[in-house]
This record gives structure tokens, C-alpha cells and sequence, in this order.
């Protein structure tokens, strides 16, 4: 738009009518592929989140910012029916911070009233999009805040529905995101996914299985030596569960000299946020899995929010749970586009492949 493009487009309007309608609803999706927190305001209206990623939680009222980070969606209700009738800038920036790719960019958008007219030779101000004083939903947390603004982390959101199989869970995974020399990697892992030759679903005798991380790295909570690995820390690291088990994942993040928060997406499923909290500098990932096998952490079983992409907390971790009832192999990544390249990449194995229902007669890679 503007000076920022050769291309000069239009801010976009959406236009509200108080009369017909007095509440609307809005949803936000990021498509960003960078580590690009956006954080989203719009100016005199605060709003009510209703949805994450789609599942409904119990409403946030009096919300005056949201951030997302890749992949995440919210939904909002923006209550119309008494403002004065004219445009509103909606405000989006990127989340400031030295690692974060959209530092000091930002856009705007419009919400016009009626025929209210609308300024398209307004600029947007980034000092404004990110010191939006009130309630502000999933903020990075790698960031100091500003006075006025009261973070709300999605651990705290709830579910509008009670959560099923609050039991034990069956398998435990300790996933610890880093960012080292080799880069972005699951404890010390790296995923070489050009070393997937064949689909693995249709053609999982095809697979070398030679090439298979050592499970234990997940299952026991262990970070890779690539000179004691035999596959020097570079290998497939698929996780394996049984259908109709009951999964939890940590997911820790020690990494502070860079301090991303890896935004982690799982395919195939939603996952339940039971907790959250702190980690020590030294050995987390065997801090966290002695806190957890002596019963010390703290889970939301009644009414944890349910999403499929997160942001992981650098100098913490995050609690996650799933019921496996999808049976396949289900993608798990950083949504950040570098590190998905590098590595930062598990698959999570659900079940076998008499489960998978693949239609007799499926053509085969490699085949005529």
C-alpha cells in the first residue's frame, strides 16, 4: 500500500450497519510463515473472543487486543450499537522483541459505519498498534508488556465443553525446542525430510528403517549427542501411539539466548492446554519429567481450551493433550517456514496401517 509497494491498493473496509445488525463477527487467521507475532487492535472498540482455532471457549469480554502467531485463528464479537458512526482503524503490528521478523512493521484496515468516509491516505502508526492499553489475548511472552496492558495467556482461556478421558494418560512425550548450529531441531533432532522418499501411510513398507530416530529421545525426555547418535542427531523422528490412547506432550522451551517462541502445530488433531509454568536454566527437560512422574504438575482436566497451534514459551513449557482416535501419520512442525526447512519437525504415528482404510488398488510412487 502506499510508499510501502509499487502496487498502491486500498486499506480494506468492512462496513458495519448498526440498524441491522448490532454485533458482528470477526476472524482473524495468520498466514504468516517468519517468527511474526501480529498483535490486533481496533481503535474505540473492544471486543469479546469467542473461538481459538476454531473451538469455541467461554467468552473473554472486554478484550482490547489479540496477538495471533502463525497458523493460530481467533474469533471475535465487535458490539456496534453505540459508537458514532464513522470509519475505525483496525490496527495490526508486528509483535516487537530482537528475534521477531515483524518488528516495527504494521498495516490497517477499516471498520466503517454505515457510508461513513474513509481516509485511504491514512498511514499506519506502529507505536499505536502495539500499545493498545486493556486485555490482551495470547501476547508474545518473550516481550515486556506496557503498564497498561494485562496479559492473558491461552492457558488461562477455558473450554466451553467439559473435556473428555481425564484419566492418566497412556504415553508421554518430552519434545524440548532449540535452536542450535545445526538448526531448529526437537531435543537436538533433526528431521531431514528429504530423506522421505514414498508416502508413508500408503507405502509404509517402503520406509527405511534404519533411518528412524531412536524413540527414546521423546519417550524419556533424553537430548541427542550427535557424537554418541548413530545417525548424528539427523534422522526420522516419528513418535509412535496406539489408537485410542490418551497423549501428553510437553513442550519445553530453554531457549534463551534466542528466546523464540516456536509456534508448534500438530495435523490430524486438537489438543487440550492443560498448563503451563516455568523451567529451570539448567537440565529442564529432567526437572519437568521429575515434576511430572512425582505428580507436581499442575493440570486443567475440567475445562482446558482446545487448539491446533501454539506458541511455546521460552523459559517454560506448555502441557498438551490429545485423545488418539484419528489413526495416520499426523504432521507436527514449527509453523516458522526456516525452521520447518531445518528440521523442527516430528511425525506422530497413529495406529497401523490396517486402520488406515487405504482404497485397494492405491498407485504407488515408484510404480508404473
Amino acid at each position: 500500500h502506499s510508499d510501502f509497494h509499487t502496487t498502491i491498493q486500498p486499506w480494506q473496509k468492512f462496513t458495519v450497519h448498526p440498524e441491522e445488525c448490532s454485533s458482528y463477527r470477526f476472524r482473524f487467521v495468520s498466514s504468516v510463515d517468519l517468527h511474526c507475532p501480529i498483535q490486533v487492535s481496533i481503535e474505540d472498540h473492544n471486543f469479546t473472543v469467542i473461538a481459538s482455532d476454531g473451538e469455541y471457549i467461554e467468552p473473554e469480554e472486554n478484550v482490547s487486543s489479540v496477538t495471533l502467531t502463525n497458523g493460530e485463528r481467533f474469533d471475535i464479537l465487535v458490539d456496534v450499537s453505540e459508537h458514532e458512526e464513522r470509519a475505525y482503524v483496525i490496527r495490526f503490528g508486528g509483535a516487537p522483541g530482537e528475534v521477531a521478523n515483524c518488528k516495527d512493521l504494521s498495516a490497517i484496515a477499516f471498520l466503517r459505519y454505515g457510508h461513513s468516509h474513509v481516509n485511504q491516505k491514512l498511514e499506519p502508526d506502529y507505536s499505536e498498534s502495539i500499545n493498545v492499553p486493556g486485555r490482551h489475548i495470547n501476547p508474545l511472552p518473550t516481550i515486556e508488556l506496557p503498564s497498561d496492558q494485562i496479559p492473558v495467556p491461552v492457558s488461562d482461556l477455558r473450554s466451553i465443553h467439559t473435556m473428555d478421558h481425564q484419566g492418566l494418560a497412556d504415553k508421554t512425550f518430552y519434545l524440548q525446542f532449540g535452536d542450535g548450529d545445526n538448526g531448529a531441531n526437537v531435543n537436538n533432532l533433526i528431521f531431514d525430510l528429504k530423506t522421505l522418499t514414498t508416502p508413508l501411510l500408503a507405502q509404509e513398507d517402503h520406509q527405511n528403517q534404519t533411518a528412524l530416530c531412536d524413540t527414546s529421545y521423546a519417550e524419556d525426555g533424553f537430548i541427542c549427542d550427535p557424537s554418541l547418535d548413530k545417525h548424528s542427531c539427523s534422522c526420522q523422528n516419528i513418535l509412535n501411539v496406539e489408537t485410542g490412547d490418551v497423549v501428553e506432550m510437553f513442550l519445553i522451551n530453554p531457549d534463551l539466548d534466542r528466546p523464540i517462541a516456536h509456534p508448534i502445530h500438530l495435523h490430524g488433531y486438537f489438543f487440550n492446554v492443560l498448563g503451563s509454568g516455568p523451567i529451570p536454566a539448567e537440565n529442564p527437560m529432567a526437572f519437568i519429567r521429575q515434576m511430572n512422574e512425582e505428580g507436581n504438575i499442575e493440570r486443567n482436566l475440567e475445562n482446558p481450551p482446545r487448539k491446533d497451534s501454539i506458541q511455546s514459551i521460552p523459559g517454560g513449557y506448555l502441557l498438551i493433550r490429545f485423545y488418539a482416535d484419528n489413526p495416520g501419520y499426523w504432521l507436527m512442525h514449527c509453523h516458522i517456514s526456516f525452521d520447518v526447512i531445518e528440521g523442527q519437525v516430528m511425525i506422530v504415528k497413529v495406529g497401523g496401517r490396517s486402520e488406515w482404510d487405504i482404497p485397494e488398488g492405491f498407485p504407488e510412487c515408484g510404480t508404473n
